[in-house]
């Protein structure tokens, strides 16, 4: 309000200007949200923002100086790429406003100024390639596209060349665009973008042709004038196709592009009107598998979901699924599956519609034939000794068949009811399905599980007349499940429990005698274990197997029906729960001892057992293995079982509350008293549900179930417990379950609680200081599972300041302890606070995507920013530098926020340089240098170098000498590419000229030359000879990288030998150095001579009249002696030096190898034997051992080596269709296959199966009846 005779403060909008509006710059104050007159009840809203408007109306024109415009564009070019992106964008934005700024003064005064043209030019000529500068050169061709000159040919060309930059790749589609837009009636432009447009198709750098396809073509289409330029240019690119001279990937995008850009033709035409059908089959039958993934994907798209599906199709459908069953990847099956998807769909679309018209029903038989023929196909991959690509391959296909909805859903299902009867499996493909329930991978289970649910798989007399020699009932199923109860074998606990799923869907009424059986069991096998303990090792007392089963037939009851069935309630309260509790008390010695896993001390190992008598040792190591699992897996089903019973039961009448106490406290025993982990985790499922239950109750209110156990109340429980002098808890193990039971109360607190509990939690918890050492140990370890908890990350943000100072106060502990559970707390909070990483941090610097401006971060957490500086300060009485550690980690998450003159990170500059010069730990002083780097800003940076040039090097330490030298490396890496380089040079050449190097120590001469490799610094032969002579010998590494790269031929030692063989560029072949590699072979070490095994297999020249081989082979001969990983590659040596010193022996062993790296060497060696004539059966076996190879690298490289067999037209064929070939041609090998791995071990005495050396290799051949299907397609 005003008073009277004063004026108001709107009346200072009467003459309108500038300076009208300056308070808007200043801190808001209270009179702007009141009412300054009669007329304006608020004075910014009614006053102030209509006269800003009326002020941005007028006719007079503000402009900018030019040089005021000189200084903005010095600014945006500045800081356009910067590492944040808002910073970049706002860049971005300054340049588009000043260009506007400066055509408001232009066009009223004329063409286009000559700054204005400066401008354009200077950005197009700029080396810099950053987004910020392709985003300005975009809006300034946008701007001035009428009055500006089109962009340069060079330029596009230079456009083009960056695409394989992941970062430019979306302006730079943009800018494409733009520029073939603004020139579509310019045909030499035209032809020049149609010329790089192909150039980048076919670029043999993978990351343009994929930035093409999926940023640049994908910009063309949403203009409908570029859409139709681009598709005439790809049709005519694509006819070139069909005589070879387009890659088969590109010809496939190309053909699918055409195909979902067909508008004008109204989708009508199919893939084969774009692409010749020879191409698709060499890519459907092709090695690569990426190949063989895009002509499938073509093929069985379609931009029209009713689109018919001819003959032809469907064929090429069949052979590619026959011979892409084994496809390893998930990723990859999942692809296949979705496009097998939209082919079930179009069919049913199709047959839909011919049985609504009244066609004839002939029309519908090529896809009735298909889909029993998938159907056929699924079932034959389903035999025994399939891989388990093959079988999961084949029941998620008939999922996809019986279960989804695919072929029928709710508004059409009349050709679904069409194809019915014809579709149903006969019951010999019923027991494929069956005896999947024995696989040994649960996925295979649960997906068989499945489809024996469905009414298509309903039997009536469950008789195997092939799988056994009598009948077998239902009966006689359950007897052979209840015998695989009994073996201790893994694998059967887990089958057992699937084969019992299906038993009791099939059979519900054998529910209670199943239970009523299995419970019998567990009761005799209790008694017999509370006898003699040591019995639940053997396979007469373990338990485990029983209650998994236990378990299995819990979840067949009906929580609901339970009420009416007293013998549920019976068996659950008086039998099952005692026997429950039982088992936990006989296994908790065990689980519950300070060793549950087994570590015996090494000088306790004697006492135990007679290490010299072998047999017995392993006799008693299996014994304690079989006792320490059996314990452990007991604990893990008991709950399990209550877990059960809490989620169906807990809230209902059949449990007592009594019961549910006792529920309560065998939780709380495990989390407090546990120290197995898997016995732990397996609680904490359990726990949790019992939480969210008894939160429930709580909030319902019900009277039945208000003495209760509370969980606020068990928190108040532990926090007592965590300070009290009789504290038993776990100090070890992270405190072992005490942090899950912790984090479960608090992850399922009530929302409407509003977090109090977990507020109380960390009141409590963050109180560390007058504790004992073990209570701060198990605060600690509490509060970093509280952070861990994804579900709780939102609401701990607020606690992250506090757990910080906890750290550093702990940081400087004398406990080691406490030392150790701080920093796993620290590690967590940098998490929480920065991201978890998303791939392994290799270097000192984090990800980009893992740091935050210091704006940002300090404004989230202000008071860390003094906390930091702290640090610093109290780091000079502590003698741990644990957290100056952990003050360099949090500030090299951090970078320098040039918007905002607050929380600057170069008031950390001066106290990380004091730290740096004056920090003995050599790791400290890497991380310290990195850090002190990463905060500084160019300023910065040039203070640094000053304060460098004019130092003393002469009278500093040889530590002060290593973080000069840290800085400079880090300096040169950070500041690539801009004037501080001619600064480092001339530090450099100080040195260098005043010859301070060779005062230094070893390792300083090492970073010395090492800084030199990395600003690429041109220094002599006699300059590197001063290092060679010296006694430093760390030099020698990076003397050899510099020669390598710069000299030709010179008589180096070992660790030239290793450069060169690292180098890509540099190859061995003059003789003089093959014959010195040879001298040096014998005298180096095995890394060197792998090192220089590898140069002459490498070198083009390695052939005996070009020096004496004969020492080279006496050498090989002898190292293939040994059992060095060398003598790999001294067999493929001579190999290459003589055709006939192969060996089968060593080839086959080295093809069945686990090492990829080994089969990789037994392929060149395979290749160089192809290459001499014509080969025999021996060498056939090393192929199709090698088409089996688990690695799909290897499959395919064989397979590119050996197509011409099958077909001299064709190049590259399916390692699958190759298997079958020489199979088929050569019988003798199938024996050969089945010899070589034993399939037929099934010993049901083992606690542990075997794990498969190569689980993808099959003992015969599966489908390979398709194989003349397949001939035919490629003859």
């Amino acid at each position: 309000m005003t008073v009277d005779g004063e004026k108001s403060r709107c009346d200072s909008f009467n003459a309108l200007s500038t300076s009208c509006f300056a308070f808007l710059f200043q801190k808001p104050a209270e009179d702007w949200f009141q009412t300054c007159c009669t007329e304006h009840e608020c004075f910014l809203v009614d006053a102030c923002i209509p006269a800003i408007l009326l002020f941005s109306q007028k006719e007079e024109k503000w402009v900018l100086k030019e040089c005021e415009e000189d200084k903005l564009l010095d600014f945006v070019c500045r800081f356009w790429d910067y590492v944040s992106e808002a910073v970049c964008h706002d860049c971005v934005s300054i340049f588009e406003s000043l260009m506007n700024l400066h055509l408001t003064r232009c066009m009223s005064s004329g063409p286009l100024s000559l700054w204005a043209k400066n401008v354009g030019r200077f950005l197009t000529d700029l080396p810099s390639s950053c987004r910020g500068r392709y985003r300005c050169i975009l809006a300034y061709n946008k701007i001035v596209a009428s009055s500006s000159e089109v962009l340069t040919d060079d330029f596009c060309k230079e456009i083009y060349s960056s695409l394989s930059n992941s970062t430019l790749v979306t302006v730079v589609s943009e800018l494409i665009a733009f520029d073939v837009v603004q020139n579509l009636d310019n045909s030499d432009r035209l032809q020049l973008h149609s010329h790089l447009l192909r150039a980048s198709l076919q670029s043999p750098t993978k990351a343009i042709c994929s930035a093409v396809q999926k940023r640049l073509l994908p910009e063309f289409s949403k203009n409908s004038l570029l859409l139709e330029w681009v598709l005439k240019e790809l049709k005519i690119f694509q006819a070139d196709s069909v005589y070879g001279t387009v890659s088969l990937e590109t010809s496939l995008y190309i053909a699918k592009f055409c195909l979902f850009h067909q508008k004008g033709n109204g989708n009508v035409q199919e893939w084969t009107s774009f692409i010749d059908e020879s191409v698709v089959i060499s890519a459907l039958l092709n090695a690569t598998g990426q190949i063989r993934l895009m002509a499938w994907s073509l093929i069985c798209d379609h931009p029209k979901l009713a689109a018919s599906i001819s003959s032809r199709q469907l064929l090429l459908y069949k052979c590619f699924l026959a011979t892409n069953m084994t496809e390893q990847s998930p990723a990859v099956r999942l692809t296949i599956l979705s496009d097998l998807k939209k082919i079930l769909i179009r069919i049913r679309e199709n047959g839909q519609n011919i049985l609504k018209s009244g066609s004839d029903e002939s029309e519908l038989n090529p896809y009735v034939n298909f889909i029993c023929w998938l159907r056929d196909l699924c079932f034959q991959n389903l035999v025994q000794y399939a891989n388990f690509n093959r079988r999961i391959m084949a029941l998620q296909m008939l999922e996809y068949l019986f279960l989804e909805n695919y072929l029928a859903n709710n508004d059409k299902d009349m050709f679904f009811k069409f194809l019915s009867s014809k579709l149903r499996p006969t019951e010999e493909q019923i027991y494929h399905v069956i005896r999947c329930l024995d696989d040994s991978y649960q996925i295979c289970q649960i997906s068989a599980l499945r489809l024996l649910s469905s009414s298509f798989f309903e039997i009536r007399d469950f008789v195997s007349s092939y799988m056994f020699s009598e009948s077998l009932n239902f009966a006689s199923y359950f007897a052979e499940t209840k015998q695989q109860l009994f073996s201790i074998r893994s694998l059967l606990t887990l089958t057992s429990s699937y084969r019992l799923r299906f038993y009791l869907k099939k059979n519900p009424d054998s529910l209670q005698s199943v239970f009523q059986c299995l419970l019998n069991l567990c009761k005799d096998r209790v008694k017999l274990i509370s006898e003699d303990f040591l019995m639940i090792a053997s396979n007469q007392g373990f338990v485990y197997s029983i209650l998994s089963a236990v378990g299995v037939a819990l979840e067949f009851l009906d929580f609901q029906s339970t009420v009416k069935n007293d013998w549920c309630v019976t068996l659950v309260n008086h039998d099952l729960l005692p026997v429950c509790f039982q088992v936990s008390e006989l296994v908790s010695p065990v689980v519950n001892s300070m060793s549950p896993e087994g570590f015996v001390p090494d000088d306790h190992v004697n006492i135990i057992v007679d290490v010299k008598n072998s047999k017995k040792l392993k006799e008693s190591a299996d014994f304690c293995q079989a006792l320490l699992a059996s314990c452990w897996r007991s604990h893990k089903y008991v709950s399990a079982i209550f877990y059960i019973i809490i989620t169906k039961w807990l809230g209902n009448s059949v449990l007592s509350s009594e019961t549910v106490r006792c529920i309560c406290n065998y939780y709380w025993r495990q989390l407090t008293e546990c120290k197995h982990s898997g016995a732990v985790e397996a609680s904490v499922e359990g726990f949790e549900a019992l939480c969210a239950k008894l939160w429930s109750l709580s909030l319902a209110g019900i009277p039945e179930f208000a003495d209760l156990p509370q969980p606020e109340t068990w928190i108040k429980q532990i926090t007592d417990l965590i300070d009290s002098k009789e504290n038993m808890l776990c100090a070890t193990r992270r405190s072992a379950g005490l942090p899950h039971l912790i984090a479960s109360i608090l992850t399922k607190e009530p929302v409407t609680n509003d977090a109090q509990c977990l507020k109380t939690t960390m009141i409590s918890m963050l109180k560390n200081k007058g504790r004992s050492y073990k209570a701060q140990v198990h605060s600690i370890n509490i509060m970093r599972a509280i952070f861990l908890n994804s579900r709780l990350s939102e609401a701990v943000l607020c606690y992250i300041e506090p757990a910080v100072n906890v750290c550093f106060a702990c940081f400087g502990s004398n406990s080691w302890a406490v030392r150790s559970a701080a920093s796993q707390l620290f590690a967590a909070l940098i998490n929480r606070m920065f991201g978890i990483p998303r791939s392994m941090q290799l270097s000192l610097h984090p990800h980009e995507k893992n740091r935050l401006s210091s704006f940002e971060f300090f404004t989230r957490f202000p008071s860390l920013y003094d906390l930091l500086h702290l640090q610093f300060y109290e780091n000079e009485k502590c003698v741990s530098q644990l957290g100056m550690f952990a003050v360099l980690v949090l500030l090299i998450h951090l970078f320098p926020s040039p918007r905002h003159n607050i929380y600057s990170l170069a008031t950390y500059v001066l106290p990380l340089l004091k730290f740096s010069v004056s920090c003995r730990s050599m790791k400290l002083r890497e991380l310290s240098a990195a850090t002190l780097i990463s905060v500084c800003e160019l300023q910065d940076a040039h203070f640094l170098l000053k304060w460098i040039s004019n130092i003393d090097l002469i009278s500093c330490t040889q530590n002060e000498i290593c973080t000069i030298i840290l800085m400079l490396l880090e300096l040169a890496v950070a500041f690539d590419g801009c004037e501080l380089r001619s600064c480092i040079k001339s530090v450099i050449r100080r040195v260098k000229n005043n010859k301070h190097f060779e005062r230094w120590c070893d390792y300083n001469r090492f970073l010395f030359l090492t800084l030199l490799l990395k600003i690429r610094y041109q220094f002599t032969a006699l300059f590197a000879e001063k290092f060679v002579l010296s006694d430093a010998v760390l030099v020698f590494r990076p003397l050899a990288k510099w020669i390598a790269r710069e000299v030709e031929v010179t008589p180096l030692r070992l660790e030239f030998w290793r450069a060169l063989s690292k180098s890509t560029t540099m190859k061995l072949t003059e003789i003089e150095m093959m014959q010195l590699a040879v001298q040096d072979i014998r005298n180096s070490g095995p890394f060197v001579q792998r090192c220089i095994l590898t140069l002459l297999l490498n070198s083009t020249t390695t052939h005996s009249a070009l020096f004496d081989t004969g020492f080279l082979k006496h050498f090989l001969h002898e190292l293939m002696m040994t059992k060095q990983s060398n003598r790999h590659l001294a067999n493929l040596l001579l190999i290459k030096l003589d055709h006939n010193e192969w060996c089968f022996d060593w080839l086959y062993s080295s093809a069945v190898n686990e090492d990829q790296k080994i089969q990789a060497i037994a392929v060149r060696a395979l290749e160089l034997l192809l290459k001499r004539g014509t080969p025999d059966i021996q060498l056939y076996k090393i192929i199709v051992v090698l088409l089996k190879s688990q690695n799909e690298t290897i499959r395919e490289k064989v397979a590119k080596l050996c197509s011409h067999m099958v077909n001299l037209k064709t190049a590259s064929l399916n390692p699958e269709i190759l298997f079958w070939w020489f199979v088929h041609y050569y019988p003798e090998i199938e024996e050969f296959i089945s010899q070589c791995s034993n399939f037929d071990n099934n010993e049901h005495t083992r606690l542990f199966d075997a794990c498969v050396l190569n689980p993808y290799t099959e003992a015969v051949p599966i489908c390979s009846e398709h194989l003349s299907s397949v001939l035919q397609l490629i003859s």
